[in-house]
C-alpha cells in the first residue's frame, strides 16, 4: 500500500427548446426572502450576467464513436452515454453548488448528477459542483451553498450556467468580470417549505430556491437551502439567461474497453486528501457494480433522496496550483492554466495523466504519459481538484509498490 495514483472526469450536452431566462430585480413576494449568512443581498444586475454565447455547432446528438443511429436518444456530453432527451441537444451544461462539509450531510439529489467536481474552499472544507446536461433529471438538490473563485473557473471551462446560493461581493465581481452566467438563490428564495408526496413544492411568486422544512431542526440554517430542476430552469428564465450554447464533451469518451487502461495497474481503493479538515474523500471499487463507491468521514456518502451510497464509473484526481487569494486570505483560488498531473481510475485500474487548459474558457485536456489524449469510459465521473502541495498525501491501494 503506497501513495500512488488517482483522477477526474466529466461530460456535456445541449438542448433544442429552451428554458429562456433572466429578468432584473426580483419582484416582491408574499414570502420573505431568506438569505445566506455569507452573502448579502444584491441588485438584480448583480444577480446575473449574460456573456456572448458561442455558435452552437453540429456536435448535437451525433458524436463519432458514441452515437448509435438506432437509438432515439442523444449523447449526453457530460457522461458520453446515449441516454439524453434529444430536446436537450443545443443546451448548455448546468452547474449547481452543493455543500460538502460533514455538518451538511446527508445531501439530496447528488446521485442524479452527471458528474461532480469536489474542490477546497476555505478552512480546508470542500464543496461540490454537480453537473447536469438535462435539468429535468434534477430532483430536489442541496444543501446549496455559495459561489467561489474555483467554482467560477470550472463552470467557465465548459460554458456552464452556474446556480448557487450566496457569494461575497468580491467573488460576484469576479463572476461579472469573466462573463459567467449565474443565478444567486439569495435573491429569489423562500423560507421553510417542503415537497408533497409527489415531490412538488408551491413557492411564492418569483421564488425559485427554498429552505427545506425537513432540515429545520437538524441542520444549521445556512445548510438548509435547496431547489430542483423545475425551479432552477424557471430561475434562468426569470433572469433571462440563455440556456442555448456550446456544451463540450467533458472527456474524450470511448465505448468498450478503455485503451488508456489496457496496461494500467490495479486500483481497489483511493483515499484523496484535500486538507486536514477533509482528509478522506474515499473511493472503493465495487467490481459487481463496476463503480467506485464514495465515502467521507469514514462512512458511505449517502444521497438522502435514494438512501443509497453514491458511485461513479470514473474517478479523476486532478492536482492543480491552488493557493490563497491575496486580497482574501480565507478563500482559495486556482491557476488552472498552469496545468498539472493526476490519476484516472476506472474498472478497477489506475493510470497517470497530465492535463492542460489553454485559457479560462477552454475545457481541460487530459493526456497519457506518452502524449496521447486520455480515453475515458462512458459513465458518470467524479473529479477531485487537489492542491499540488498535498499531492503526496493521496493514497492508492492495490498498486505495485515503487
Amino acid at each position: 500500500m503506497q501513495i500512488r495514483k488517482i483522477i477526474s472526469v466529466l461530460l456535456c450536452a445541449s438542448m433544442l427548446f429552451g428554458v429562456v431566462a433572466c429578468n432584473s430585480k426580483t419582484e416582491e413576494t408574499t414570502e420573505p426572502t431568506s438569505e445566506v449568512s455569507e452573502s448579502t443581498e444584491a441588485s438584480s444586475e448583480d444577480t446575473t450576467t449574460t456573456a456572448a454565447q458561442p455558435t452552437v455547432t453540429e456536435t448535437t446528438a451525433v458524436i463519432d464513436g458514441l452515437y448509435d443511429p438506432s437509438n432515439p436518444n442523444a449523447v449526453n456530453p457530460v457522461t458520453g452515454v446515449q441516454d439524453m432527451n434529444p430536446l436537450c441537444v443545443g443546451n448548455r451544461i448546468i452547474g449547481v453548488s452543493v455543500n460538502n462539509y460533514y455538518e451538511s450531510f446527508p445531501q439530496r439529489g447528488i446521485s442524479t448528477a452527471d458528474a461532480i467536481f469536489e474542490f477546497e474552499t476555505e478552512a480546508g472544507k470542500t464543496r461540490f459542483i454537480a453537473l447536469f446536461a438535462d435539468l429535468d433529471q434534477c430532483p430536489e438538490i442541496g444543501s446549496m451553498r455559495s459561489g467561489r473563485y474555483v467554482s467560477t473557473d470550472i463552470c467557465m471551462s465548459i460554458n456552464a450556467v452556474f446556480l448557487y446560493w450566496g457569494a461575497n461581493e468580491l467573488v460576484k465581481g469576479y463572476m461579472k468580470s469573466v462573463g459567467l452566467d449565474y443565478v444567486d438563490g439569495n435573491m429569489c428564495s423562500a423560507s421553510f417549505y417542503s415537497a408533497d408526496e409527489n415531490g412538488d413544492v408551491e413557492l411564492p411568486k418569483n421564488c425559485f430556491f427554498w429552505r427545506e422544512q425537513d432540515w429545520k431542526n437538524s441542520k444549521k440554517y445556512e445548510n438548509t437551502g435547496v431547489s430542483n430542476g423545475t425551479y432552477l430552469k424557471a430561475s434562468m428564465e426569470k433572469y433571462e439567461i440563455d440556456p442555448k450554447g456550446e456544451a463540450p464533451l467533458l472527456f474524450n469518451f470511448v465505448k468498450g474497453e478503455n485503451a488508456s487502461l489496457a496496461n494500467a495497474q490495479d486500483c481497489a481503493e483511493v483515499n484523496v486528501y484535500f486538507s486536514s479538515a477533509v482528509p478522506d474523500s474515499n473511493f472503493k471499487y465495487d467490481a459487481e457494480k463496476g463503480l467506485y463507491m464514495k465515502s467521507a468521514k469514514g462512512q458511505p456518502q449517502i444521497d438522502e433522496t435514494t438512501g443509497e451510497q453514491i458511485g461513479f464509473k470514473n474517478v479523476f484526481v486532478v492536482f492543480a496550483n491552488i493557493h490563497q487569494k491575496d486580497t482574501q486570505p480565507d478563500l482559495r483560488d486556482a491557476t488552472f492554466t498552469d496545468g498539472g498531473t493526476g490519476y484516472y481510475l476506472s474498472n478497477g485500474k489506475i493510470v497517470n495523466f497530465t492535463w492542460t487548459q489553454e485559457n479560462k474558457t477552454s475545457p481541460f485536456k487530459y493526456f497519457t504519459e506518452d502524449g496521447q489524449e486520455l480515453q475515458v469510459n462512458i459513465g458518470k465521473s467524479f473529479i477531485c481538484v487537489v492542491d499540488n502541495d498535498v499531492k503526496d498525501q493521496t493514497t492508492v491501494y492495490n498498486t505495485v509498490e515503487e
